[in-house]
Parts: structure tokens; sequence; C-alpha cells
């Protein structure tokens, strides 16, 4: 997969993902965890930021909490780049597909795996507290988005926290 086509949107997660994540974590000082999920259709137009304090991602649909307009840097690029993917169905599973989509989780782990530690100290949680994955509101890839993006974005630490 050729992840050039992702630049913008990479660009866009190195200048407001600590940000929104900083956010995030601010409103929720004092929790013991913190879940946090993106989100995208079935066919990767867009995408959104949500948490959850709960220990559990479960039900990761059914959570309301989101930063808007604040998460455009997530949204738009990401729209563009789909606009711009003319080679590939992506409303349709396949092998190109998922190509695709494992692109996209690559940059989204850079992104996580890049925010700076201040970011989850500032705001009194260890960068282990806090769980990060990636899916799909529904579709082809729902279950494989979930597990390739827990066991990339998270330290084995982590894992074992959130006993996955």
């Amino acid at each position: 997969m050729d992840l050039t086509r992702f630049e913008k949107f990479r660009e866009g997660l190195a200048a407001h993902l600590p940000g929104a994540v900083s956010q995030i974590l601010g409103k929720e000082k004092g929790s013991d965890f913190c879940e946090i999920g993106f989100i995208t259709t079935d066919d990767l137009y867009g995408c959104f930021i949500t948490w959850d304090t709960s220990g559990c991602i479960d039900e990761y649909f059914d959570w309301d909490q989101q930063l808007e307009p604040e998460t455009d840097f997530l949204y738009q690029p990401l729209v563009e780049v789909v606009d711009a993917c003319k080679d590939i169905d992506l409303c349709t599973a396949s092998p190109e597909k998922w190509e695709f989509v494992k692109g996209f989780l690559s940059v989204l782990e850079g992104a996580v795996k890049a925010l700076p530690d201040e970011v989850f100290e500032e705001n009194g949680f260890a960068r282990e507290d806090i769980l990060f994955f990636a899916t799909m509101s529904d579709g082809d890839y729902v279950e494989e988005m979930m597990n390739t993006s827990l066991r990339s974005f998270n330290s084995m630490e982590t894992m074992e926290i959130y006993e996955l």
C-alpha cells in the first residue's frame, strides 16, 4: 500500500491529535481508564474520535462523546483520500480494500505512538492507562480493524490492564 496517499491525513494527525487527546484526558481526569476510539464508516468516508471510561470497548457504538468540530483533522482529510481513490472500490469487501484499511491503520498507529508522554502525564494518566483502537461503525472489517488496531496501537502492558 502506497502510504503517500494518506500524507495530508498524516499531517493533520501530527498537528492536532496531541491536542485532541489532551482535551479528552483533561475531561476524564480522576478516571482509572480511558478508551479512545477512531471510528470510520464501512467505506472509510471520514473518521471521528470518541471515548469512554468504562474499561470496556464492547459497546463503542453507543458512546456519545465526541469532540466536534475539533476533529475535522480526522474527517475531511480522510474524505479527500477516499474521494481521490479511484482504483479501489471502498464500498465492497476485497483484498484491495483491506490493504487500504491497513494503510489507514498504519498512519493512525504512527500518530498514536508519536503522542508525547506529556499529553498523558499532564492529565494524570500513564500512557498504559489509555487504550486506543480503530474500527468501523459497521461493515466489512469491524472485527479485523478492532483486533489489528488493538495489537498495533497499544503496549502489552495496556493490553494486560484491559485484559485483552
